[in-house]
């Protein structure tokens, strides 16, 4: 798998980190989650081939603040 390094604002940041709080997902799956369900919408992706993400749970997830 392949990394990608995204520089968000602060607000933007902390707006990723409440969301995965709340879907007890790790903020860069949240990221990942984000940007696979945003390349079919493009027509960059078939639909059927975005892999899905499970939610994590939060305890021990190395979320930096």
């Amino acid at each position: 798998m392949a990394r990608i390094m995204i520089n968000l604002q602060q607000n933007e940041r902390e707006a990723l980190i409440t969301l995965a709080q709340r879907e007890r997902r790790d903020p860069r799956d949240q990221a990942a989650l984000f940007i696979r369900g945003s390349l079919p919408r493009a027509g960059l992706l078939p639909a059927d081939q975005s892999t899905p993400v499970t939610a994590q749970p939060m305890e021990g997830a190395n979320v930096q603040r």
